[in-house]
């Protein structure tokens, strides 16, 4: 999977110090370098269940603030608050595809955008007792299903996703995430 990881200015050196701090092995490293790389191989493990070739388009992950998260929910989704993970999947329509289809492949399209607000993040964790590595890795597994198209409005449809969840999430040594 082709990741780039982005970090707000206004976060990264709260992210360098959190995350250094929850890694503790990876003091002195690049911490930028060495979360994308753990990204990378909790998001690999979402192949062991789903055979979806559009998996190996680019994704990008951006680390955000609380501000940026609630204008992002505010204009995209009408909620005026910040919310721990936003997705947003690349979609064309059938005009533009069929206008521009000599000119890319739709395969070569990214997978999508994945915002997650990290002052969220850690305080749904430390609410919910969860070790907030875990809670980044369940929320960048639910944003990468939505991107896939999975939906949790519906309850047949939600049942589908958590389970898919939950079975990657045990494969990374993590709980279930809904219990």
């Amino acid at each position: 999977m082709n990741i780039e990881l982005q970090i707000a200015d206004d976060l990264q050196s709260h992210i360098d110090q959190d995350f250094t701090a929850l890694l503790e092995r990876a003091a002195g490293a690049d911490v930028t370098r060495a979360m994308q790389a753990m990204i990378d191989t909790w998001l690999r493990l979402i192949h062991s269940h789903i055979d979806e070739p559009r998996l190996d388009q680019p994704l990008c992950i951006r680390l955000c603030d609380s501000a940026e998260s609630q204008n992002l929910n505010h204009t995209y989704r009408g909620k005026d608050k910040p919310t721990n993970v936003l997705s947003f999947p690349v979609h064309l329509n059938d005009q533009i595809e069929g206008a521009f289809a000599d000119q890319f492949a739709v395969a070569d399209l990214p997978l999508g955008d994945l915002a997650v607000c990290w002052p969220v993040l850690l305080e749904e964790a430390a609410d919910q007792g969860k070790q907030p590595l875990h809670h980044l890795a369940h929320l960048l597994v639910h944003g990468v299903l939505h991107l896939l198209g999975h939906d949790h409005e519906i309850d047949a449809k939600a049942q589908i996703m958590e389970a898919l969840e939950v079975a990657i999430l045990a494969d990374l040594g993590i709980d279930n995430p809904y219990t």
